[in-house]
């Protein structure tokens, strides 16, 4: 089915989709849901695969060759290889996942050979205690195990994400960074962002993209621009590269949707496990897919749904590094 490249008011041309597979988690992660969890969604409201496969097949008429996987945690869908598979059929160009890398020792290879083209893994601090806090419950020997697997069994471009948080794990972006590069691995690092209507802000506790480089340069010296990777790419990170010394060339990206925002540049839409189309992480507009689609409409009329859900997309959003300006939905329900 041939489509109109999928555009914009604004004239931003959408041609990354991100996929969630389910509000659950394994983990309780501080910035992402509170510590009691959330009230999950019924698993009939969940998209089926075939349903997922379908919704992905109408945006590539648009044009849209690259989809990410998320959650929740997508590893904790069952049988989420066999999606892979499913959706590694279509000629996407790129179809990667963002996962907590809990499960990875057992399915880094199975999602490799399924079609699964990249990784990036969350991994907030190399202290193992202090990662258990953060998560609530993570275990990271299998994180960074898995991580090995996913080497192993042919990954590469592996990227690493953290959201810095100030006296919490802000003291931890340069091991971060040469644990990655010494494993050629790019870590990123990301503005905490106030998502479930700023509850799960902490005062005091954001650390701004400007901070971040900071800390970056004082450990190993000036970073310059990395223009050829910058926001032209598949997502949001502004990247930058070391310029001299023992990490000369290493690369490094932040997320600065707070102090630095990228919705003049923003290419990307979301799809929640329950089918609700978002424009935007930072806004509550959403277009629900699952109920006509379960309805019988026709390819057609869900390729209409999106274009006018685009159409209607707003120019930016309002978030604030004192926690407000945020939508009240959960960041484990739309995956980041």
């Amino acid at each position: 089915m041939r489509l109109p490249v999928l555009t914009d008011a604004f004239a931003r041309t959408v041609s990354y989709l991100r996929v969630s597979l389910t509000d659950r988690c394994n983990y309780r992660c501080l910035y992402c849901m509170p510590e009691e969890g959330v009230d999950l969604v019924p698993k009939s409201d969940v998209l089926t695969f075939e349903e997922v496969e379908r919704i992905v097949r109408v945006m590539t008429g648009f044009g849209v060759r690259r989809v990410r996987l998320t959650g929740g945690e997508p590893t904790v869908r069952k049988d989420v290889v066999e999606l892979v598979a499913r959706l590694g059929r279509l000629g996407l160009e790129d179809l990667a996942m963002t996962t907590n890398g809990e499960r990875l020792v057992e399915l880094a290879a199975p999602l490799k050979r399924a079609g699964l083209t990249r990784l990036n893994v969350s991994i907030d601090t190399l202290d193992a205690e202090k990662f258990r806090a953060i998560t609530r419950r993570g275990n990271l020997d299998k994180v960074l195990a898995g991580i090995d697997s996913a080497r192993a069994a042919g990954f590469r471009n592996t990227k690493i994400n953290a959201v810095v948080m100030g006296s919490v794990n802000d003291s931890d972006v340069p091991a971060l960074c040469a644990w990655a590069w010494a494993r050629e691995i790019t870590p990123r690092f990301i503005e905490s962002m106030p998502m479930s209507d700023g509850a799960l802000f902490v005062p005091g506790s954001f650390v701004s993209a400007a901070q971040i480089r900071a800390r970056v340069e004082a450990a190993f010296g000036a970073l310059e621009n990395d223009d050829a990777s910058g926001l032209a790419g598949v997502g949001p990170a502004r990247y930058q590269r070391v310029v001299a010394g023992a990490h000369a060339g290493a690369r490094v990206g932040v997320i600065s949707a707070v102090t630095e925002p990228f919705c003049a540049t923003c290419n990307r839409v979301r799809l929640t496990a329950t089918g609700q189309l978002h424009t935007c992480l930072a806004l509550d507009d959403d277009t629900d897919l699952r109920v006509p689609l379960r309805a019988g409409a026709s390819d057609e009329e869900l390729a209409r749904k999106v274009l006018n859900a685009v159409t209607a997309k707003k120019e930016g959003h309002s978030f604030t590094a004192c926690g407000t300006g945020g939508p009240r939905k959960h960041m484990v329900a739309i995956g980041g």
